[in-house]
């Protein structure tokens, strides 16, 4: 990997530390700061523009040389990220690789596998072209804070168990009970029981607003996963 893409991925494990020390104080005041939400974009389109930049040079090796000096420059290059196969084409005929399925397979085969449609493995792909375009060319994403209550129910010998009161409730024409403490219908609570302790936890998170994916959590799984994505490209064509 070139010092240029090295350095991207450096400044956007900085924008991640910042990120996250801005979370956790977010998480304690229990409010998204305007700041958290640029720091998320940023880390974001930082590691689009790594892939980017590398999609580019992949281009100018193996497919400028066999362009016309008008070609290369009506080209628009990105690293594709489409959802359907005429899609995943019209983005490569976009860079003037029409036809590379056939005159430079190994690219073209590469890329298609990377593609979401292509695998579930690539959704990530996915979330991170259309969040970090949506912060840089229509509006900031705003992030929820959600509160999910679980009660959890342990007993010394027999494990623990645990569940959303939301999801789980248990009535009153049956009785029951959880490592031995009966449930109260009342207050989905255990009764008082020798050598059963209830906890009540709040699980906290920063959402990203449509997507239901923690904006650090996901910030940090991009961060390696486009590393690791770079790390293939620069190796695989040689770069």
């Amino acid at each position: 990997m070139d010092k240029e893409l090295t350095s991207m991925f450096t400044r956007a494990e900085k924008l991640l530390g910042e990120l996250e020390e801005e979370y956790n104080s977010c998480l304690h005041a229990k409010n998204v700061t305007d700041k958290a939400k640029h720091l998320t974009h940023e880390v974001l389109e930082k590691l689009k523009n790594a892939l980017n930049h590398t999609m580019a040079k992949v281009w100018e090796k193996i497919i400028a040389p066999d362009l016309s000096d008008k070609g290369k420059k009506e080209r628009d290059i990105s690293f594709p990220t489409s959802n359907s196969l005429q899609s995943f084409r019209s983005t490569l005929g976009r860079a003037k690789m029409t036809g590379s399925d056939k005159t430079h397979k190994n690219l073209y085969d590469f890329l298609l596998s990377k593609q979401p449609f292509s695998s579930s493995d690539n959704q990530w792909l996915g979330l991170l072209s259309k969040i970090s375009g949506e912060g840089k060319h229509i509006r900031l994403i705003p992030q929820k804070r959600f509160e999910t209550r679980r009660i959890k129910v342990t007993k010394h010998g027999m494990g623990e168990v645990s569940w959303d009161p939301n999801r789980v409730t248990f009535g009153q024409k049956i009785k029951a009970k959880i490592l031995d403490a009966e449930v109260d219908p009342k207050t989905q609570r255990i009764k008082p029981t020798a050598g059963v302790t209830e906890k009540i936890e709040i699980w906290v998170s920063f959402d990203l607003e449509g997507y239901r994916v923690s904006a650090l959590g996901f910030c940090k799984e991009v961060c390696q996963k486009t590393r690791n994505l770079v790390k293939e490209m620069v190796d695989t064509f040689e770069l």
